[in-house]
């Protein structure tokens, strides 16, 4: 895979060329993560001459995503090819991730709130620890599950399922506030699961929390349980 780069005002602009598979995601990764250590305000993916997208390649999008959000960078995949466009899509990513058609119009979106903005009163921002289990991966949520911080949450299940580990508790105690992307983004981890014969369940969930995602309905669509170890007993 070949990548370009240049910068327009704040914007560092990351051109890849070719097949974004295993061996390009790698790369790819790589570059993103150099980028990101010169914190500037916007990085922009020119995906126009991508010609393909594997699941190594919608993680490191992902990951691209996680690392911007951790230094307050706005993140954009722009210019997708129809083909690309619609493996984003199939796998929901679409909705997790920001996909404007045109670089023009990435670098033309208003920037969102800071992350300091976005964090909880105690500034506990969002966080997600992980711990292997016997027959099923425990993701402890802490925080905001909101706008910025949707993609962290997305691609901690991408990587566990990408170990082999698609059978996914959330632990939700510690989890103050869902907006409509982290429930977007709970969609397409309890998907990705679903897809690779697995299973994704919510425990514990606080009465706001569950409030919110009731009403969206996601509670018919996604298995619920009061307590944790209720939830991993469902998967044992």
């Amino acid at each position: 895979m070949k990548i370009e780069e240049r910068s327009e005002g704040a914007a560092i602009i990351i051109s890849p060329a070719g097949r974004l598979d295993a061996a390009g995601a790698s790369v790819l990764e790589a570059r993103i993560a150099a980028v990101a250590k010169a914190a500037p305000g916007r990085l922009v993916l020119d995906c126009r001459e991508v010609a393909y997208i594997s699941s190594a390649g919608l993680r490191a999008l992902l990951l691209g995503a996680r690392a911007c959000l951790q230094i307050g960078c706005e993140f954009s995949v722009a210019a997708l090819r129809p083909d690309c466009r619609s493996i984003l899509d199939a796998t929901g990513l679409l909705m997790v991730l920001d996909c404007p058609g045109t670089v023009e119009a990435a670098l033309a979106a208003p920037a969102a709130e800071s992350s300091r903005e976005a964090e909880p009163e105690d500034g506990r921002g969002f966080a997600v620890a992980e711990r292997q289990l016997e027959r099923a991966v425990l993701l402890t949520l802490d925080g905001r599950l909101e706008g910025r911080n949707a993609p962290m949450l997305t691609e901690r299940v991408f990587a566990a399922v990408g170990r082999g580990n698609a059978r996914v508790v959330l632990d939700c105690e510690g989890m103050g506030y869902v907006d409509s992307s982290g429930m977007r983004a709970l969609l397409v981890s309890a998907k990705l699961c679903n897809e690779k014969g697995g299973r994704m369940v919510l425990a514990a969930l606080l009465p706001e929390c569950r409030s919110i995602i009731d009403m969206g309905g996601f509670t018919s669509v996604i298995d619920y349980f009061e307590t944790r170890e209720a939830a991993l007993t469902a998967l044992a």
